[in-house]
């Protein structure tokens, strides 16, 4: 009999402290990019609150010639004021948020340097038959996390095909700050259940708990049975926490902290293992966002081209180098060997991190910009790294 593994994962919502300084962090990242599509960075963004007015601290390495832009602050005053207002759905003006540069120069012989900017060893899995051929856990957080912020930005009002299954129409009353943590259960590589899902909604004092709960909870669970008959499969009605500890009226910068770095789980596969920084505000020649987006690729490639059902790739980086180790394991799901998959995978896929760039187009600002939009790097399935290519056996 297999043994059971329990996953999880957490997707903040885009008012979440971490998550906004991420998305900022991001901004900045291409609004550098599109200044030198050879800019390298590795920005920290962190917000708090002083004297009732929003402070954000930008610090981080830059490429010399960056830092003598006569606009650099005035620009990125913009981006956090933009990103802001846009997350809050609030009209502060420039003089309304406080911003504080540090920036070092990054050293001339990493700057200079074409291969690996980092040392890392990044992690990507995918599965045949799920959604985006994501873990569910994955999916079905980050979608229950976009279903709440939608709501929140269309004035309450709950999209039409969650109405009709949910009987809610409107939900009013919901805040920007939150987040949705889901746990599935797992015999082998085939999905067991989904055992959990907890939500931290922040919300009016006009919306009660008692309404916050009703209505989320059956939005969830239409969620849960729409998305059972698109899979055709039943997810077996997990335990649904909402705001456990009873009403939070308040959240955001004013009482909390953030910092891109502070949960880089929650940009890759949580406990499918992570050592890597958060992927946000780092140039394309680090390997914590690129070499996480080949090792999807290529999990990808190898449940989408029936060569397994499961896939887990970790991929090994040393700064300066061009060599690039790979390591997959399937769970025993392939008929091939690991050393076949990984010859195969080595013939037909670069795996430098230079090819990687050019492959996914990551110097592109706007790939950036579409990241930001989403608040995450694999949900989208029009991604490069999501897409699934042929790949020949010989």
């Amino acid at each position: 009999m297999l043994e059971k593994i329990s996953h999880s994962f957490e997707a903040g919502r885009r008012g979440k402290p971490d998550e906004l300084d991420s998305g900022i962090a991001h901004l900045i990242g291409a609004h550098l990019l599109e200044l030198d599509q050879n800019a390298r960075f590795d920005l920290r963004v962190s917000g708090t609150f002083r004297d009732g007015k929003p402070l954000v601290r930008v610090s981080g390495e830059a490429s010399d010639f960056l830092l003598q832009e006569p606009c650099i602050e005035s620009n990125i005053s913009r981006i956090v004021l933009d990103r802001y207002n846009q997350v809050h759905i609030t009209e502060l003006k420039p003089e309304d948020i406080l911003l504080k540069l540090n920036f070092k120069p990054q050293s001339h012989s990493l700057a200079s340097n074409g291969n690996a900017g980092d040392s890392g060893n990044p992690i990507a899995v995918a599965y045949k038959n799920t959604p985006n051929h994501l873990p569910l856990e994955r999916y079905v957080a980050v979608a229950i996390r976009d279903i709440f912020d939608n709501i929140y930005h269309n004035g309450g009002i709950v999209p039409d095909y969650l109405a009709r299954y949910s009987g809610i129409s409107e939900l009013r009353g919901l805040r920007a700050d939150g987040k949705v943590g889901v746990e599935a259960l797992y015999a082998g590589s085939r999905l067991d259940s989904l055992t959990q899902i907890t939500l931290a909604l922040e919300h009016e004092k006009s919306l009660s708990i008692i309404e916050l709960r009703g209505g989320a909870n059956k939005i969830i669970v239409a969620y849960l049975d729409k998305l059972g008959e698109e899979t055709e499969q039943s997810l077996k009605n997990p335990e649904i926490n909402i705001n456990g500890a009873d009403s939070w009226n308040k959240g955001g910068w004013e009482v909390d902290e953030g910092n891109r770095e502070a949960k880089p789980y929650r940009d890759g596969f949580a406990s499918y293992g992570v050592q890597e920084d958060s992927f946000s505000g780092e140039d394309p020649t680090k390997p914590s966002g690129t070499g996480t987006f080949l090792a999807r690729y290529i999990a990808v490639q190898l449940v989408g081209n029936n060569l397994a059902d499961f896939a887990r790739v970790t991929l090994s980086y040393t700064i300066g180098k061009e060599d690039v180790g790979l390591n997959i394991i399937t769970n025993s799901t392939s008929s091939l060997s690991q050393a076949d998959l990984e010859r195969i995978v080595r013939a037909q896929i670069p795996l430098c991190i230079k090819d990687t760039i050019q492959t996914f187009n990551l110097r592109d600002p706007n790939l950036y910009r579409q990241i930001v939009s989403d608040s995450d790097y694999f949900h989208n399935p029009g991604l490069p790294w999501n897409s699934t290519k042929t790949l020949s056996l010989r």
